[in-house]
Parts: C-alpha cells; structure tokens; sequence
C-alpha cells in the first residue's frame, strides 16, 4: 500500500485552487503507511508549510481540513510513535562528526574542524616555532 503526499512550503501554492492547477507539476512524496504520511504532513505543517493531499492506493483521499483535524486529533500519538533513528536505513553505523560527544572540546588531542592544533611554541610575538 503507498500513500502519496502532495504539499508545498513558500508561496507556491496559497489556495486550493492553485494548488489544484498546480499539482500535475509537483512531486508528491510516498509513504508505505498512512501514518508516516501524516508524520510528514505535521512536519511540514511546524515548518510553515501547507500539507494539501493524502491519496492512497486503497482509494483513500485526505484534503487540507481533513488532514489538519486528523493532526490535531492524533498528533501526540504519531509523534511518540516516530522512529527512534532518524537514518532507520542506513547500515554504515553512527555519524562520528555527529554523534563524538567530545567534537567540540578544544582540548581533545587530533584535528579540529579548522585544521590542525596550532598550540605549539611560539616566539615573543606570538609567531610558531619549530
């Protein structure tokens, strides 16, 4: 089962009717379940965006009204049912630059983002030495 969300962020679309004249021109974004579907739509939504469309295979239609009432009623409950990763298909292991609880200690051995440690000797005027 796929369900298909239409939206925009911006000002693309500031109507149904845009919308509805646009929408052969967007790329809506698939879901494998309607409740990821809705995850997104409130995503959006947060971001200031405008979630306008949930169409499924099994025929199922969700407009703009029927979608926000839908957050407004179960949005607790897709929000504490989100995945726990935010990368749930990736296999190469955690993101060291993210997820190194130390990047940011100035006094960790190793390079830092800027390069190299630059806290060798230096001279009267500040200058390094060798």
């Amino acid at each position: 089962m796929t369900y298909r969300l239409w939206w925009t962020v911006g000002y693309t679309c500031s109507s149904e009717r845009e919308f509805l004249a646009a929408k052969h021109r967007l790329l809506p974004a698939t879901y494998e379940m309607l409740d990821d579907a809705l995850r997104r739509a409130s995503q959006v939504g947060r971001a200031g965006g405008v979630a306008w469309l949930i169409e499924g295979d099994d025929k199922t239609r969700l407009e703009r009204g029927l979608i926000e009432k839908t957050l407004k009623k179960r949005g607790q409950e897709l929000e504490a049912a989100a995945p726990a990763s935010d990368r749930p298909h990736d296999r190469r292991g955690p993101d060291q630059r993210r997820d190194d609880p130390h990047r940011d200690d100035p006094h960790r051995d190793g390079p830092h983002r800027d390069g190299p440690r630059r806290d060798g000797p230096r001279d009267d005027r500040g200058k390094m030495t060798r």
